[in-house]
């Protein structure tokens, strides 16, 4: 079972890594010897950062709303992802690492941004 969730992170939190228990959005990047063939190989497990610019064509953007930023993702309740994204938010107050369905992020993201 999977669905499209959204999820608030600090915008001080960017540059840290997504649950490690998720590693669908991995990536490996290769360095190649002057023959052209793979030298070496490095698995990426992205930080916030890194997953929305590489994930912005499939999702669209990360939304930033007040101190945070929204992003959207697909993750599965069967592999404890969404349990994972819960987690980051344990202990916090609303908004810091609050998962949210597509109307609450619109209403997140309505209130806390500046209307033109």
């Amino acid at each position: 079972m999977k669905g499209n969730i959204y999820i608030s992170v600090p915008s001080a939190d960017q540059d840290n890594s997504l649950p490690a228990s998720i590693t669908r959005y991995d990536w490996n990047e290769y360095t190649y010897t002057d023959e052209g063939e793979v030298e070496t190989t490095t698995t990426v497990h992205p930080t916030w950062a890194q997953y929305g610019e590489k994930y912005k064509a499939l999702y669209g953007a990360p939304v930033t709303a007040g101190e945070h930023i929204v992003y959207e993702m697909t993750a599965s309740w069967v592999d404890s992802e969404v349990s994972a994204l819960i987690a980051l938010g344990a202990g916090r107050a609303f908004p810091s690492y609050t998962v949210m369905t597509n109307e609450e992020a619109r209403e997140f993201i309505l209130a806390n941004t500046e209307q033109l």
